[in-house]
This record gives structure tokens, C-alpha cells and sequence, in this order.
């Protein structure tokens, strides 16, 4: 599987050329990332030492859900 990854801030989305949605998610990463140095490459040479991308409604969810677990 190939990765789009940003490497100034260690972060990656992958990708899937089938998924309209996952296009829409690379386009966001990309212009989150604009100014960056981006690369394109197989999702094994990164598994392990990148994070995942998230877009901010996914950062708020998570949060909004760890306090939920605090709880």
C-alpha cells in the first residue's frame, strides 16, 4: 500500500485511488502540509515511526472521546 507523507511533521495519509473520500482527505492533508516536503511511498518504510493524519473534526472527536473514558 503507498503513503503520501509530510516529513517535517512525520505524519502520513494513505492512499486508496479507488475512494472519492480518501482523494478528499489527501487533498486536505496536502494543503495542511503546503510548504512542507511531501513524499510518496510504500506505507512499510514509515509503519512504525509516522502517525496517521487526522483532519481537526477527527482530532476533536478523539479528545472528546478520551475525556468520555477519563470519566
Amino acid at each position: 500500500m503507498r503513503a503520501r507523507a509530510c516529513i517535517k511533521c512525520r505524519e502520513y495519509v494513505l492512499i486508496r485511488p479507488d475512494d472519492p473520500g480518501n482523494m478528499t482527505l489527501i487533498s486536505k492533508f496536502e494543503k495542511n502540509h503546503r510548504g512542507h516536503t511531501l513524499i510518496t511511498l510504500n506505507f512499510e518504510e514509515i509503519k512504525g515511526t509516522y502517525k496517521k493524519y487526522q483532519t481537526e473534526e477527527e482530532k476533536k472527536a478523539s479528545e472528546e472521546e478520551g475525556e468520555k473514558e477519563e470519566s
